[in-house]
C-alpha cells in the first residue's frame, strides 16, 4: 500500500469518520451506564463498527505521512517509528475488544461492567482535537467553521455527561429514598423521556437559568448541583470567550494572512490563472503559515527592537550559518554581527531554482531549512544533496564569476542570502581582514579550475 499524503482529501474523509466514530463512543458509552440502557443486536453492530474503523486506523496509520519542517515524510520505516513514538501505545489500548468479551463469555454481566470496558475508547478523544487543529491551520477550510464546530462538540458533551450522571444520580439515591425522579413522577417514565429531563436540567443549569421546575431532593443531589453550578459559569465564561474569538478573529496575525490569502485567491480566480499552479501558490502559503504563522518571516518581527538587542538575537539564530563558510573562518566576533545584519530571508517551493548553470553571481546562499540539489545542466551530473547548514554560492562575493552548477530545492527550503553589495559594505570596515579573505577565496577559485 503506497504512503498516504498527510492532507490528501482520502485522509480528511477518513479522519471525519473517527471524529464521528468518537462522538459515538463518547455519547452511548455513560449513556448506557447511567440508564442501564439495554444493547440490543443494532446497538452491538453499531459498536462492532465503530471498534472496527478504529482498529483499521491503527494500521492505515503505519501508512499516512506526515509533515516535518514543511517536508512530507513518505518513508515507511520513518513512519512507522513516528507513530509508535506517538499514538500507538493509546490508540491500541482504546481498541481493546474487552466489553465484547465480556458480552460474549458472561452474557448476564451488567451493563455498567461492559460500559466499563469501554471506557478506554475515550483514549481517543484527544485526537479529536488534534485533528481539528490541523484541520483550522489548513488554508483550504474555513477556520471559523471548524472552531465553532468544535465548540459545539465540547459543550454538547459536557452536557451529555452531566445529564447521564444526574439521571444516575437521582436513578440511585431513588431506590433508598425521595429523588427528583420522584417529585417529578419520571422514575416511571421511558427512557427516552428521562434522558430528555436530564438533558433539559443539565442545559439550564450550566447556562445558570436554572427555572426551578426540577430541583434537588437530597444532600447528593444538592451537592451535585453545586458542582455543575461553578462548572456552569466557567463554562459560559469559555463558550462566549471563543464564540466571541471566531466572531471577530482575534488572532490578528491570522486575520492579516487570510485578508492577504483571499486577496492572492481573488487575483487568481479573476484572472483565471490554471488550477494546478493556482494549488501550488495555496501550497506556498500553507508552508508560510504552519512555519512562520504570517506571510512575512520572523526576521521582520524584531524591527522595532534597539539594534544592539536585535544583533544579539540575529547572532544566537544565525551566527552559526556564517562560522561554517571557510573564508569567514577565524573572523573578529564584529563583522560576523555586521555580516548577520545583511543576511536576507528567502522562502522557496520544491522544485524551483535558486541558481542556474553559467549565470553571472552576486550572492551566496545559507541553507536554513529543507533540501536542495547542485548539479550539471549540460550532463545531468548530481553533484550533492545540500541539507540544513549548507551553503554555496561563495566565490560569487568577491569575483564576477559565472556559477558552475545550477542549484534546485527538493523541499520547501528556507535560505538567507548575503549579496556582494552588502559583502563588500562590511568589509570596507575590515581592511585586514578584508586582504585575508581575498587570500582565502583565491585558493579557492584557484582549486574549483
Amino acid at each position: 500500500m503506497p504512503s498516504l499524503h498527510p492532507e490528501s482529501r482520502l485522509l480528511i474523509v477518513w479522519e471525519a469518520l473517527i471524529v464521528l466514530v468518537t462522538l459515538y463512543n463518547c455519547f452511548t458509552i455513560p449513556f448506557r451506564m447511567a440508564f442501564n440502557a439495554t444493547i440490543s443486536d443494532n446497538w452491538f453492530s453499531l459498536d462492532g463498527l465503530a471498534d472496527l474503523i478504529l482498529i483499521i486506523d491503527i494500521f492505515l496509520r503505519f501508512h499516512i505521512g506526515y509533515m516535518k519542517e514543511g517536508e512530507v515524510i513518505k518513508d515507511k520505516n520513518q513512519i512507522s517509528q513516528h507513530y509508535r513514538n506517538t499514538d500507538f501505545k493509546s490508540n491500541v489500548i482504546a481498541s481493546l475488544p474487552l466489553d465484547t468479551l465480556v458480552y460474549l463469555f458472561l452474557p448476564k454481566a451488567s451493563l455498567i461492567l461492559i460500559g466499563l470496558c469501554r471506557i478506554p475508547r475515550l483514549l481517543r478523544f484527544p485526537q479529536c482535537f488534534l485533528i481539528f487543529r490541523k484541520w483550522e491551520n489548513n488554508v483550504y477550510f474555513n477556520s471559523a467553521v471548524i472552531r465553532m464546530f468544535e465548540l459545539f462538540f465540547i459543550v454538547f458533551l459536557i452536557d451529555h455527561w452531566i445529564a447521564c450522571l444526574w439521571f444516575f444520580i437521582g436513578n440511585s439515591t431513588g431506590q433508598s429514598g425521595e429523588s427528583w425522579l420522584q417529585s417529578n413522577n419520571l422514575h416511571l417514565e421511558n427512557t427516552t423521556t428521562q434522558y430528555l429531563y436530564s438533558f433539559y436540567w443539565s442545559i439550564t443549569t450550566l447556562t445558570t437559568i436554572g427555572y426551578g421546575d426540577i430541583t434537588p431532593q437530597n444532600n447528593i443531589e444538592l451537592i451535585f448541583t453545586f458542582v455543575v453550578m461553578f462548572v456552569g459559569v466557567s463554562l459560559y465564561a469559555f463558550v462566549i470567550g471563543n464564540v466571541a474569538a471566531v466572531i471577530s478573529n482575534l488572532d490578528a496575525n491570522k486575520n492579516r494572512f487570510r485578508d492577504k490569502l483571499g486577496q492572492v485567491q481573488a487575483y487568481m480566480w479573476e484572472r483565471k490563472i490554471p488550477p494546478s499552479l493556482q494549488k501550488n501558490v495555496l501550497d506556498y502559503y500553507q508552508y508560510m503559515w504552519e512555519y512562520n504563522r504570517d506571510v512575512s518571516l520572523d526576521f521582520y518581527l524584531l524591527d522595532e527592537l534597539p539594534n544592539s538587542l536585535k544583533t544579539k538575537i540575529y547572532c544566537y539564530l544565525y551566527q552559526e550559518l556564517l562560522s561554517k563558510v571557510p573564508i569567514f573562518q577565524n573572523a573578529e566576533p564584529c563583522f560576523i554581527e555586521d555580516l548577520v545584519m545583511k543576511l536576507k530571508p528567502r522562502i522557496l517551493p520544491p522544485y524551483d531554482y535558486v541558481i542556474r548553470e553559467d549565470q553571472i553571481g552576486h550572492e551566496m546562499y545559507f541553507v536554513k531549512r529543507g533540501q536542495l540539489q547542485a548539479f550539471s545542466e549540460k550532463t545531468g551530473k548530481v553533484y550533492t544533496v545540500m541539507m540544513a547548514g549548507s551553503f554555496f554560492g561563495e566565490i560569487a562575493l568577491l569575483y564576477d564569476s559565472r556559477r558552475t552548477a545550477s542549484v534546485k530545492t527538493l523541499t520547501y527550503c528556507e535560505l538567507f542570502v548575503l549579496y556582494k553589495e552588502d559583502f563588500d559594505k562590511v568589509l570596507e570596515n575590515y581592511p585586514q581582514f578584508s586582504a585575508k579573505v581575498k587570500e582565502i577565496a583565491q585558493q579557492r577559485y584557484q582549486m574549483r579550475d
